[in-house]
Formats: C-alpha cells, sequence, structure tokens
C-alpha cells in the first residue's frame, strides 16, 4: 500500500523536468551527507515525500490535521507545516531556514527569473544549498531517477520512474484516440484558468484535449465568461468544491456544451490534486 501511495503521488501530482531544466544556488552536497531536506512549496512537498520521506523536514503547505491527512500513518504523519519559501504566501523566514538547519532545499516550479532570484537570495541569506527544478510532466520518469540518485533512494525512484513510464505511455496512446476541448476551471467562481502548455493544464493536455485558454505566459490567467462562451469547450475539469456545487444553478454556465451534455468532471484532490494544486 505504501508503495502504491507513493508511485500514485509521484506521478498524478506532480511535474517536473530533469533535462537540464534546473538552477541551483550553492554547491549540492553529497547523497550520503543529505540527512535533512525542505520542501520550498506545495510541489516538492509531493516530490520529497515520494522519494525520500524520511529525509523531508517538514510540508511547506500540506497540513497533517486536515482531511487529507487520515490517509496517511507512521512517522510521516509528525511532519509539521513550516510554510512556504517560494511563490504566493511565503511565510518561511530566512531565520527559521537556518533554525531548521537542513542539507539541500528544493523547489518545483517554473525556472522563471523570479524563482532563480528567490533562490540565490535565500542561499545568500541562509547559505544552505537550493535546487530549483523546472515542471514538465513528460520528464517524471528522469526527474525521479535524479532525486534518487541525489537523495540516495535509488531503489524506490526506480520503481517510481518505471511506473510513471508505463502511466505516460497509457497516456499518449489513449491522446491518439481522443480529440475534445476542454477547460480548467479553477476557484469559487471557475474563471481562473491554466493556458495552454502552462504546468496546471499539462496532465489534461497529455490525453489529448485541446485546451481552449491560448496564451503567451503559460500561467494561469483569469477569464470573463463572456470569453469561456466563446471557447465553448466540450469538458469542464474542477477541483474546487464550491464551483462544482454552484454550477447547477448557475445560467450563465448552463449555455456551455460541457454542462449541457453532462461533460463537468470533478477531478479528486486528496490527499493531493490530480490535476493542480499543486500543479500536475
Amino acid at each position: 500500500m505504501k508503495k502504491m501511495f507513493t508511485i500514485f503521488t509521484a506521478l498524478f501530482a506532480l511535474q517536473v523536468s530533469a533535462q537540464d531544466l534546473t538552477y541551483q544556488a550553492g554547491s549540492l552536497p553529497e547523497p550520503a551527507k543529505i540527512e535533512k531536506v525542505l520542501s520550498a512549496g506545495n510541489p516538492s512537498d509531493v516530490l520529497l515525500l515520494a522519494v525520500a520521506p524520511e529525509k523531508l523536514a517538514g510540508f511547506a503547505g500540506f497540513k497533517m490535521e486536515s482531511k487529507a491527512g487520515a490517509l496517511f500513518e507512521g512517522e510521516i504523519k509528525k511532519l509539521p507545516t513550516l510554510g512556504k519559501i517560494a511563490g504566493k504566501g511565503s511565510t518561511l523566514s530566512a531565520e527559521k531556514i537556518v533554525a531548521l538547519k537542513p542539507d539541500l532545499i528544493i523547489d518545483v516550479g517554473n525556472v522563471a527569473p523570479n524563482y532563480k532570484d528567490q533562490a540565490d537570495r535565500t542561499f545568500a541569506q541562509t547559505q544552505v544549498p537550493y535546487l530549483l527544478l523546472d515542471g514538465r510532466l513528460s520528464e517524471t520518469p528522469a526527474l525521479l531517477r535524479k532525486l534518487g540518485k541525489l537523495l540516495g533512494n535509488e531503489k524506490q525512484a526506480e520503481e517510481q520512474a518505471k511506473y510513471a513510464e508505463d502511466t505516460l505511455k497509457q497516456a499518449r496512446d489513449f491522446a491518439k484516440q481522443h480529440h475534445k476541448t476542454a477547460y480548467l476551471a479553477r476557484n469559487a467562481d471557475g474563471l481562473q484558468t491554466g493556458q495552454k502548455g502552462s504546468i496546471h493544464t499539462e496532465a489534461m493536455e497529455l490525453v489529448g484535449l485541446e485546451n481552449v485558454a491560448e496564451g503567451d505566459q503559460k500561467g494561469l490567467t483569469q477569464v470573463s465568461m463572456e470569453q469561456l462562451l466563446l471557447w465553448n469547450p466540450q469538458m469542464i475539469f474542477t477541483q474546487y468544491d464550491e464551483f462544482y456545487k454552484a454550477l447547477e444553478n448557475n445560467p450563465q454556465w448552463k449555455e456551455l456544451s460541457a454542462v449541457k451534455n453532462q461533460q463537468v468532471f470533478f477531478v479528486p484532490h486528496t490527499p493531493f490534486g490530480w490535476i493542480d494544486s499543486p500543479p500536475s
């Protein structure tokens, strides 16, 4: 059960690339010297839980006291929520990082200038090496192997990587036969989404769905109801309870083909998001 759970979290709740799409501040320690790793954000919570839970200092965002925490047991159950370093809502200060005495900080997301700056700034303030990994679902197997080697858990990571390869192949085969337009509805109003090519929508695009939200930024964006009606997606996916429950009473949303044809899907998000939150 534990093996299957770690494999599941590694594949379905994570998107990371190992094709040199990395950035590091400071020199990485030798694997034998890495005993405590600090997670910088929600995506890295999942990565470290899958590859090396025994080295995880605590979670950046996940809370064991939540309903999802009931799925965990043993030593993992004791892990505290320390706060985020990267992204919106950063709460973990340099002073707290130093006090925790981690051997390495790992972050997962976009290797963009602002995140590189965060890595450099954090290292300068704490002298703790900081590894930033860019998120890409298709490269999950390579990333798992990379992190398994770095953290000294190659056997466990290899099992997960092979499972990920098989599952990704199934997804690509499925994509060859299915071509529909789709929309990812985020937040309570459903009007935030991920643009085509973003890490937020990569999972649904991998299985052959055409993301209606085109854009140059390839990140999150706000859309209007008018624009959504013009796109008129055939399928809608969401992980937000409030949005899903309110949908049937919203006359504007009922105009969409996806709603008319009962093609709105509530995606599981326990213990982590299967598509998004964190991106996957």
